[in-house]
């Protein structure tokens, strides 16, 4: 049997609310030749029914033990049969031109191993979120948060199997912005500017129960990649307060302002040039803006990248 062109890779855990429209989301993509791979993780709702529903043989289910996110995405690394890997949750939604665009950008830039696209929150948020779009940007961004959205991305499937590039269960929560800082060392990431995904926001989201945990994970990754851009010696506490600023309000926005910025975008310019520099700014300018607007003790992971 032929391989597909493509694997789309969608992990679940109890996810019977929204799962439905995510799946059709993926079979009626323009591009047709793939496979949706979907890694039950666990799952104690009518997941398994919903899935039994689907008679489109594009269809594959993988069924574990709860294990989760990071070993259901391994597992569906280690199973997928296409060429290239896209991801997406299950609770998300694929424009349908998706696919179709990213493969053939990637069939275009041999040299780029993963893209993704922009994104359009729904539901307890609203708004379009876009991403760097070229490789200096994307390194430069990498600095301080992932630089392409998950849900929206599309691998090269060959690069991580060559590289034992996997995602790594001591960054949960964070595993995506680990994976794509080790791709950026392989190739070129890029970011294609249209809206490849509807992003559902929700309370009872990973990024909204284990915000702390993600944000240590996050804050680590990024003193890595500062370090390896041979920026060295900024403590914990303060990579946290630059990236996402304690407090809200007038008072805390001239903090940030005087306190945080300047060593902000002088490390960005220590790490990554005129790109580390420039996105630095922009970060300033993004995280102002939330602390001017978002009341206290609200954070979204969404602060990481531009919301128009």
């Amino acid at each position: 049997m032929r391989s597909p062109r493509v694997t789309v890779l969608m992990p679940v855990h109890n996810g019977a609310a929204h799962l439905a429209p995510a799946i059709r989301s993926v079979l009626e993509q323009t591009f047709t030749d793939l496979e949706l791979l979907v890694v039950d993780d666990g799952s104690t709702d009518p997941t398994a029914e919903i899935l039994m529903s689907v008679p489109d043989p594009r269809l594959r289910v993988l069924r574990m033990s709860r294990s989760g996110i990071v070993a259901a995405l391994n597992t569906g690394l280690d199973a997928a049969s296409g060429q290239l890997l896209a991801r997406m949750d299950a609770d998300d939604l694929a424009d349908p031109e998706r696919l179709a665009r990213q493969v053939a950008f990637l069939d275009r830039n041999p040299g780029v191993v993963a893209c993704g696209t922009d994104y359009e929150l729904f539901g307890a948020a609203t708004g379009r979120v876009r991403m760097p779009r070229t490789p200096a940007r994307c390194r430069a961004r990498l600095l301080f948060g992932t630089c392409i959205a998950h849900p929206s991305a599309l691998l090269r499937l060959a690069v991580l199997r060559d590289s034992g590039t996997r995602y790594q269960a001591e960054y949960t929560y964070a595993e995506d912005y680990k994976l794509f800082s080790e791709l950026s060392r392989l190739g070129d990431l890029a970011n294609l500017p249209f809206t490849g995904l509807r992003y559902r926001v929700d309370a009872a989201q990973v990024s909204a129960t284990a915000s702390t945990a993600q944000r240590t994970a996050a804050i680590r990754i990024s003193r890595e990649n500062l370090a390896a851009a041979g920026v060295t010696g900024i403590p914990e506490r303060v990579a946290a307060d630059m990236i996402w600023p304690p407090g809200r309000g007038p008072t805390a926005a001239l903090r940030y302002a005087y306190r945080y910025a300047p060593t902000l975008i002088a490390v960005g310019a220590r790490a990554g040039g005129l790109a580390g520099a420039a996105t630095a700014t922009r970060l300033v300018r993004e995280r102002l803006n939330t602390v001017l607007r978002q009341p206290a003790g609200t954070r979204s992971e969404h602060e990481t990248s531009h919301v128009e």
